[in-house]
């Protein structure tokens, strides 16, 4: 049940100037349920990938900024639709020999040449358009074949070029040969923009295609790719060549190649629907125990995504993973290429494993539309790790992985990060998904996620797409929540104080929660604060307080006194709350919370807050013959406000409490013309007849500005 729901079937309890909680039942809060074992979480390594990202850039010379021209609209006036790519890695001169034959589709009017993205320090060796040669022209990092003719919207034009040479490195790689003991591995790592340092291509995000993926290798390695196997020919040279063929749509960054001497191994996933889908690990020689063990539960894996967001996309291909020499792994569509540091670390990373799985989903098959919403591929991915935490562990899990996730400063935003590969794209990235699914309850929430990834299937999207879901499901607008948290910056802090306002001594009571917000952002979150009483006996209350404010106080009316509260104790929202002080915090007259009898039937309790800001309130309580007296009912009661030189600056009247022997008083600091009182001390005096004088029954407060 969401809160939306919840707030439906509770009632008004008090026309006043507080905000009144939703009530919400703990049962009915799946991620409520009770801790399930103790399982705490999956092992992090040293370094995790995006800081070694960012490191390399750092190094290399690229600063905290991705390039940002590619992040443009598309402007190339055609559809990518197949590639034929070719290419034979020199090992021994560290360069590539290669051909590339693009189809595309014409979708705009006037286009007179197909521009890709390609370094200029390979040379072309062939450029063709219809099997003719054609002349092109170079320049920043951009290769132009001028077409003979002007084609049409919807034309289909195929187009070739032979290129070779050393690949220089980008952002962030590109083409690479290294060795792992004395045995040579070439291997490709492009994302976000480094698949132009070695082939020909429109190297963007939003545009995908099918693929036929060649590579020709010495015959003692093996050359991985994606999509499935379609044939291995022996050439002269002792060469081979391997055929892939990716019939899924995919996206150049994801396009793969790593080819070494590597020992297999291979499983099985059994799809939802039976389907049988191999599963087929490449690893180093030297790595293959290893990687046997660390990989084993991945068919376990892959059901659990596939029953929590749909089936494995790429079911009628393979998954896998091929071990390659980098400090991180790489979601390559249908086989992620994995670091072969992590096989060295002494504990089982299965957190990457996890991870890059995830991948497979959300960045694959639906993949980030611009790089400004790259937190669409990697905070799911993040958030994925600790639903694979809950899994096996219980909600104790979950919230041990999102804790450690969690961090008091993440620079900048989500959306259109600093740095695209930064902790606030990881891990606030994830914590904005397990606020939403705070706020949607998990029924909503994972339906969502499994609309927007049908609904983008084998396409990319956006962070509106994926807020426009998210809305659709939950019935509201949830702008409240994507301006801060994923266009915005920073993150709340809460310091709470309690205090109980009027009880009865078998009854209900009213507590009074005075929350306080400071932000490290330009803005003030609203969030639903989960807030849990236990109570005497034991039992727990569960309500929902809806923060929005620099200062903000709720009423709660509770159904017995409570001992204790907390607010957010399940984690789901990004921000610490620094303390919780309840009753017995210092107050400026120093009563507890009741003083002796005013009266013979009429007792007058102690404002709380006090200090306050915005708003006090001061409990009355009544004997049952009192509440029933004509002259000492609440209706018959007033309260004035005075100031140090006894001015009367308001009179204010009872508001009925939780039950016939209690009532409030609530000042909200403005004087009887509606003035912002002054800061200063005041007394309380209550006044009705049957009391003794108003003199004698008073209580000191102090307002503060």
């Amino acid at each position: 049940m969401s809160r939306l729901q919840v707030a439906l079937l509770i009632p008004t309890l008090w026309a006043c100037a507080f905000t009144v909680p939703e009530v919400a039942a703990h049962a009915s809060r799946q991620h409520g349920d009770a801790p399930q074992g103790d399982w705490d979480g999956l092992a992090h390594a040293r370094l995790e990938p995006p800081f070694f990202k960012a490191q390399w850039a750092r190094e290399h010379g690229w600063g905290a900024w991705a390039p940002r021209d590619n992040w443009d609209p598309d402007s190339t006036g055609y559809d990518a639709l197949h590639v034929d790519l070719l290419v034979e890695p020199l090992i021994a001169e560290e360069a590539i020999d290669g051909r590339v034959a693009w189809t595309v589709l014409i979708t705009e009017a006037e286009v007179t040449s197909l521009r890709f993205d390609f370094l200029e320090n390979l040379e072309i060796t062939a450029a063709t358009i219809g099997g003719l040669p054609v002349p092109f022209t170079r320049g920043n990092e951009q290769l132009a074949l001028h077409l003979p003719a002007c084609p049409s919207p919807g034309d289909t034009i195929r187009a070739e070029i032979a290129y070779n040479g050393q690949p220089e490195l980008g952002f962030i790689w590109g083409f690479d040969f290294r060795y792992h003991n004395g045995v040579p591995i070439a291997y490709t790592n492009c994302e976000p923009l480094a698949s132009h340092t070695w082939w020909p291509c429109k190297d963007r995000p939003d545009d995908k295609f099918t693929a036929d993926l060649s590579f020709i290798v010495p015959d003692t390695l093996i050359a991985v790719s994606n999509g499935i196997l379609v044939e291995t020919l022996t050439l002269e040279g002792n060469r081979t060549l391997y055929h892939w063929r990716e019939r899924y749509p995919i996206t150049p960054y994801l396009v793969s190649l790593v080819a070494t001497n590597f020992a297999t191994f291979e499983d099985t996933y059994v799809g939802l629907t039976g389907t049988e889908m191999p599963l087929t690990y490449y690893a180093y020689p030297e790595d293959l125990e290893r990687a046997m063990q660390d990989w084993a539960f991945t068919p376990q894996a892959i059901t659990f995504f596939a029953q929590t967001f749909g089936e494995y996309p790429f079911i009628d291909e393979k998954y896998g993973m091929a071990e390659y020499p980098w400090s991180g792994a790489m979601e390559h569509q249908t086989v992620t290429s994995m670091g072969a540091y992590f096989l060295q670390l002494p504990e089982a990373s299965d957190w990457v494993v996890v991870h890059e799985l995830a991948h497979q989903w959300w960045g694959d098959w639906v993949t980030c539309g611009t790089w400004r919403d790259i937190w669409l591929n990697e905070g799911f991915a993040v958030y994925c790790e600790a639903l694979w935490a809950e899994h096996l562990g219980g909600p104790d899990s979950l919230r041990s992985v999102m804790m450690k996730k969690a961090s008091d400063h993440f620079p900048g935003s989500v959306y259109d990060p600093n740095f695209i590969f930064n902790s606030t794209v990881y891990r606030k990235g994830a914590w904005v998904l397990h606020m939403l699914r705070g706020v949607m309850g998990d029924e909503a929430f994972f339906e969502a996620l499994r609309i927007y990834g049908s609904r983008h299937a084998y396409d990319s999207a956006v962070t509106e797409d994926l807020q426009a879901v998210l809305e659709e499901v939950y019935g509201q607008p949830l702008d409240w929540f994507f301006e801060p948290w994923v266009y915005g910056e920073g993150q709340p802090r809460y310091r709470v104080v309690w205090d109980i306002l009027a009880y009865s001594i078998t009854g209900p009571c009213t507590v009074l929660i005075d929350i306080n917000q400071e932000t490290t952002g330009p803005d003030y979150f609203k969030m639903p604060l989960d807030a849990r009483f236990v109570l005497e006996g034991g039992e727990e209350f569960w309500t929902v307080l809806w923060d929005s404010l620099p200062d903000q106080q709720f009423l709660v009316t509770v159904p017995a006194v409570p001992e204790s509260l907390q607010i957010d104790p399940l984690d789901w929202v990004l921000g610490p709350v620094l303390f919780v002080a309840g009753p017995g915090s210092a107050s400026v007259d120093g009563s507890d919370h009741f003083g002796e009898p005013m009266g013979l039937d009429v007792t007058l309790g102690a404002p709380r807050p006090n200090p306050m800001h915005l708003l006090t309130a001061i409990p009355v309580r009544l004997s049952p013959s009192a509440a029933v007296d004509p002259t000492t009912s609440p209706d018959c009661l007033e309260l004035g406000i005075y100031d140090a030189t006894g001015r009367l600056v308001r009179l204010l009247e009872i508001t009925p409490g939780p039950s016939p022997e209690c009532g409030l008083f609530l000042w909200d600091g403005q004087s009887a013309r509606g003035d912002r009182a002054g800061a200063g001390v005041y007394f309380v005096r209550l006044r009705g007849a049957g009391l003794l004088t108003p003199q004698a029954q008073s209580k000191r407060l102090l307002l503060l500005r």
